[in-house]
């Protein structure tokens, strides 16, 4: 009797802890079921378009794992302290959806990865690193059945050593996620640290054309879909002979040709359009980049050669050089263009015989710039024929014509440059790399068309500055490598703008602006209203 009194007293017996054998048998069965799905999946030759839409499910479900498990690590943190809440059937329900959300995530994952594209040892490694990620939450959640029932301070061990193993694996899968992705590298790339930004700028005449030039412009905006670690559309361009090899739609470059070439093609669509690349959302490259990739491809892809060396129009030698330097577009850009008349030119039939002659010259090529027009253009061509002081005062008969005058890299002196005074119409002038000094500019003083003014590796200096000053129609100026520094060229920009009034209405706008912002409307109906 006494016995019975004791055992009553005590109280209900303690639960016996929850029996592990069925959640062992659920995590086994899950586990061979995940492989096997993924085994199969993976060896489907082609895949099929419901496979394909399925698997885009994987780039929303792929977060919630990796947000699960967090929250879960929180909430075994919390239960787990001494005076923390008790919430373990929380932390149970947690890991249970958890397991499910990674399976189905992991699963997806392999369809997403069927018509490939991507660097396959990285993507087979992350693909088993998922299935696998998903396999351990199952064991978890076997674990964390078999604990339950113990006391605080007795709380598994091993489910606290699979729950960090499993954290850890869960990081190396997001790793390789963000990689294939975004590329190698990309998690320890800084804001605007392109592969020139922390170097000093290349010259133009010891750039290659195309590791400095085209590989570097791909680098910035094509690696990320068409590099080592991702092909779309079977496209590699991280080298020259994979680019010209061309992807699954056929030759995306085609020599000689630009718009025959796909990647002209899709670069020229609008942003918008589906087959636009880069895709919306992606750096894009700039309308110089463009140029150069278009110049490129049309003068033969030549896979290297010393920029300076090869023919290129003036205004791609801009874009390249503005490429080189990791600058915008101009060194100096003015925003305001002030439109002057031109001087009346000749007739073309009036120099059209000149023009001929010229042409016989082995250092001057004159070009029309169209046939409803006699305007021309005149070039240097490269080579060891450069035009100098004698050929340059030769085109005299010319000077009203004469739009644009490309003779950089010559061998053009001071006095020589004296004969453009004489060309009022001229509106771009090359000079690159020549030997003319801060002397030479007082020729340019009536050049009142005049907008685009190329120095780049002259002599000239911040003195040089000044005598351009005047010119009422200069919007670009190129003063790279010379010896004009950065703050004289700042306090010439800032004079320009000061000059065209741009500040003054920049003012104007602010003062509108604010007007609108502050206006308000009183409508009086001089009906008093009754309370």
């Amino acid at each position: 009797m006494t016995r019975r009194n004791t055992q009553r007293n005590r109280g209900p017996r303690r639960r016996e802890p929850t029996d592990l054998k069925p959640s062992i048998i659920t995590a086994s069965i899950a586990s061979v079921v995940l492989i096997g799905l993924a085994m199969f999946i993976d060896n489907r030759e082609s895949a099929p378009q419901w496979a394909l839409i399925l698997g885009r499910l994987h780039l929303a479900l792929l977060y919630l794992p990796i947000g699960f498990f967090g929250v879960l690590a929180i909430l075994e943190y919390l239960d787990s302290s001494k005076n923390g809440p008790r919430i373990g059937k929380a932390c149970q329900i947690v890991l249970d959806v958890t397991a499910i959300v990674a399976s189905v995530s992991a699963l997806v994952g392999v369809l997403l990865a069927l018509p490939g594209g991507y660097n396959e040892a990285l993507l087979d490694r992350h693909r088993w690193l998922g299935v696998l990620l998903a396999i351990f939450a199952f064991w978890l959640v076997a674990l964390r059945h078999r604990a339950r029932n113990k006391s605080r301070s007795g709380f598994s061990l091993s489910y606290h050593g699979a729950l960090a193993a499993t954290l850890i694996l869960l990081l190396a899968t997001a790793k390789d996620s963000i990689t294939l992705t975004h590329g190698t590298g990309y998690l320890s790339k800084g804001p605007n640290t392109s592969s020139m930004a922390e170097e000093e700028p290349l010259a133009i005449d010891e750039a290659d054309i195309y590791e400095d030039v085209i590989s570097p412009i791909f680098e910035e905006s094509c690696f990320q879909c068409h590099g080592p670690d991702k092909q779309k559309g079977d496209l590699r361009l991280d080298s020259f002979e994979l680019a010209m090899q061309g992807g699954e739609l056929g030759d995306t470059i085609v020599p000689s040709d630009a718009e025959a070439s796909e990647l002209i093609y899709r670069l020229h669509l609008e942003i918008d359009d589906d087959e636009h690349m880069p895709p919306e959302g992606e750096p894009q490259p700039t309308e110089g980049q463009e140029e150069i990739l278009a110049w490129w491809i049309q003068a033969g892809a030549p896979s290297g050669g010393i920029v300076a060396d090869l023919e290129i129009p003036g205004e791609i030698e801009s874009a390249i050089l503005a490429h080189l330097s990791n600058s915008d577009d101009e060194d100096v850009e003015i925003v305001e263009k002030i439109e002057i008349p031109r001087v009346p030119m000749k007739a073309w039939e009036d120099i059209a015989a000149d023009v001929d002659a010229l042409d016989q010259e082995p250092n001057v090529s004159v070009l029309r710039v169209a046939l409803d027009s006699p305007a021309v253009r005149v070039k240097s061509p490269f080579g060891d024929d450069k035009i100098d002081d004698g050929a340059l005062a030769k085109l005299s008969p010319l000077a009203d014509n004469i739009i644009e005058l490309e003779i950089g890299f010559s061998d053009l002196t001071n006095e020589g440059l004296s004969i453009v005074s004489a060309m009022p119409n001229l509106e771009k002038l090359y000079l690159q790399k020549t030997d003319i000094s801060d002397e030479a500019l007082t020729h340019l003083k009536g050049l009142n068309r005049l907008r685009y003014l190329n120095l780049y590796g002259t002599q000239i200096s911040d003195t040089g500055l000044d005598e351009l000053f005047d010119l009422p129609s200069l919007t670009s100026l190129f003063v790279w490598e010379t010896n004009v520094t950065k703050e004289a060229a700042d306090a010439f920009k800032e004079r320009k703008l000061a000059q065209t009034g741009v500040k003054e209405w920049e003012a104007e706008i602010e003062a509108l602006k604010a007007r609108i912002r502050d206006a308000s409307i009183l409508v009086d109906t001089g009906v008093e209203l009754e309370e």
